[in-house]
């Protein structure tokens, strides 16, 4: 079993979609239904779909159901820090600026996209036992 995508609903389509075009995502397809705009985003680590309804009433809420966050795999310790540096580049906040993780042998950083899904962006420094 993979995991297809993982859809996160957004307050401000262009502004997302401006958000994780400097992290490296391309638009892969779109659609609309019943309104609402479904977007997705692909790099290589995964894909996203952005829903965005503009007739939403109610705030975006990323912790309404206990998600914590959406991590990112990447080749290395310096790709971990430019992925950190440009979605705070790109509007991002810096939720845990990159450092090591030892009791997983990585390194990571955290940060909240424009609507506060939190993303993590991880290296792993060597063999997990």
């Amino acid at each position: 079993m993979d995991l297809e995508h993982v859809a996160l609903w957004v307050s401000d389509l262009d502004r997302s979609l401006g958000f994780y075009d400097a992290l490296g995502f391309e638009r892969s397809r779109s659609f609309t239904v019943d309104g609402v705009e479904n977007v997705y985003v692909a790099a290589d680590a995964g894909e996203l779909q952005l829903r965005y309804d503009p007739d939403r009433t109610t705030p975006i809420a990323p912790s309404r159901a206990d998600t914590d966050h959406v991590a990112f795999v990447v080749e290395d310790v310096e790709d971990v820090d430019r992925a950190v540096e440009c979605a705070r580049q790109a509007g991002g906040s810096v939720v845990a600026e990159p450092h090591a993780v030892e009791a997983v042998d990585a390194y990571a950083g955290f940060v909240e996209d424009p609507d506060g899904h939190t993303l993590e962006f991880f290296s792993v420094l060597g063999k997990l036992s």
